[in-house]
């Protein structure tokens, strides 16, 4: 076997170990808590040893936070890879925002507890959403909507994906403190829509 190929099973090992142990803490802090479930729980329920866990993530909290990152990493790959001739690019970025909110819809309290208490006003700041910034992808979709003519191209695409960032992480907050029902999918591709048709629209 060559080394590239053990490199890469090995590599494959690893990532699909990261989501057993994700998949098994998601499972607990489901049915019986976020603060009732312990790393023992966790690593007993994944079938792995606990210091295999903390190769993975440094504490709890990490597995927690790892929820935006992977929603975002997984719908993202997903999106773009379905090729550059389905739809527009911010057709894409409304799909996303879509599909996003319908996948957090179902951890709704895991979500409010991490803006609850792991994610900070200074986290926010220097720029760490917990895993929830969109801000890579966006910036992504706004270059192809402005190389097709959908986007103003004299305009910054890193600073468009900020500002939509920004209305995002908003919404999800807003939601998240929210006790009457809140239309998220709706809130997040009308941010979308308020950034194109405002400051995005092409000349």
């Amino acid at each position: 076997m060559t080394e590239p190929l053990r490199s890469g099973r090995r590599e494959q090992a690893k990532l699909e170990r990261r989501e057993r142990i994700y998949e098994a803490a998601l499972s607990l802090f489901r049915t019986q808590g976020y603060d009732a479930t312990t790393v023992d729980e966790i690593t007993r329920h994944a079938g792995v040893a606990k210091g295999t866990f903390f190769n993975y993530f440094p504490t709890k909290d990490a597995v927690l936070r790892y929820l935006g990152t992977r929603e975002i990493g997984r719908l993202g790959s997903s999106l773009m890879g379905n090729g550059t001739g389905r739809g527009t690019a911010i057709g894409k970025l409304k799909r996303l925002m879509s599909a996003l909110a319908t996948n957090l819809e179902q951890d709704r309290p895991l979500v409010s507890l991490i803006f609850r208490k792991g994610v900070t006003a200074p986290d926010l700041l220097a720029g760490d959403a917990g895993g929830f910034s969109l801000q890579p992808i966006a910036s992504l979709l706004i270059r192809q909507a402005q190389y097709n003519g959908e986007v103003n191209r004299d305009l910054d695409p890193d600073g468009l994906a900020a500002a939509l960032d920004a209305l995002y992480l908003q919404q999800l907050v807003r939601w998240c403190e929210s006790s009457e029902p809140y239309p998220l999918s709706e809130r997040l591709t009308g941010s979308v829509d308020l950034l194109v048709l405002g400051i995005g629209t092409t000349k």
